[in-house]
């Protein structure tokens, strides 16, 4: 992984260059504050911080960290559709999707919704066809 994250007592800084994310991604996460956004309500500690928050702060916070999920749920599809077409089986993906490796109607399910997206179909060989 070329992106880094480098911690002092004080400050942390990320670093990446511009073959690290040719299409912007990472840039219009920071630029556009929903980076900033959900790792502010990462670090609060329950429901009432976020709901004693003015109105106007709480959308914001919410319209940002809900565009960096999308972002982010739509590559853990994609990362899911790739670790099983290179042989992880239904277990293997349950565990590393949701720490139960029984879990496997959730893994197929984030399977097939990754598939849906690519705009692939699905075959019972863990491959796609376009």
């Amino acid at each position: 992984m070329t992106v880094s994250v480098n911690r002092t007592a004080k400050v942390t800084t990320l670093t990446w260059t511009r073959t690290d994310d040719p299409q912007s991604h990472i840039a219009r996460a920071v630029e556009g504050g929903h980076l900033e956004a959900a790792l502010t309500v990462l670090g609060m500690q329950d429901y009432r911080d976020l709901a004693s928050l003015p109105k106007a702060q709480r959308a914001k916070l919410l319209r940002r960290t809900a565009v960096l999920a999308d972002e982010l749920t739509r590559r853990v599809r994609h990362l899911t559709v790739a670790h099983r077409h290179h042989g992880a089986s239904w277990a293997e993906l349950a565990l590393l999707l949701t720490d139960d490796s029984e879990a496997h109607s959730t893994a197929r399910s984030i399977y097939k919704a990754g598939l849906t997206q690519m705009g692939l179909t699905s075959t019972d060989a863990g491959t796609a066809n376009v």
